[in-house]
């Protein structure tokens, strides 16, 4: 796979790909939609439309290193997920809770994880 990224002008881009951290938005929602439709069926859940919208919340002083009391990352993260069917509301409610618990990408965000780099 070639996956494209880029930055917006403002960080000397020229806005032809998602940049590091909406990239990382991306995957979380690829992961929950993927989770909730495998797990939709595999419980006999009929989804007559899937969505998502998330929104990051980010500084850039932490980014630029001009203020290091700011994380350069995203200091909040909202997911809403748009989802219908017909389904009683207590089964979409189950299988959402299972989703989230079983997201390999939500668990990865709302967890820290040892990151080893190296530079040679």
């Amino acid at each position: 796979f070639a996956l494209d990224g880029d930055e917006p002008p403002v960080l000397l881009g020229s806005n032809h790909g998602p940049n590091a951290v909406e990239a990382v938005l991306h995957a979380l929602a690829s992961c929950l939609a993927v989770g909730t439709a495998y797990n939709a069926a595999a419980q006999g859940i009929e989804i007559h439309s899937l969505r998502f919208e998330l929104e990051g919340e980010l500084d850039l002083h932490g980014f630029l290193g001009l203020t290091p009391e700011v994380r350069p990352g995203y200091q909040n993260v909202r997911v809403t997920c748009h989802l219908d069917s017909d389904a009683p509301e207590d089964r979409v409610a189950a299988l959402w809770e299972h989703v989230q618990k079983t997201s390999p990408v939500l668990d990865i965000l709302r967890h820290p994880v040892s990151v080893t780099t190296t530079r040679v």
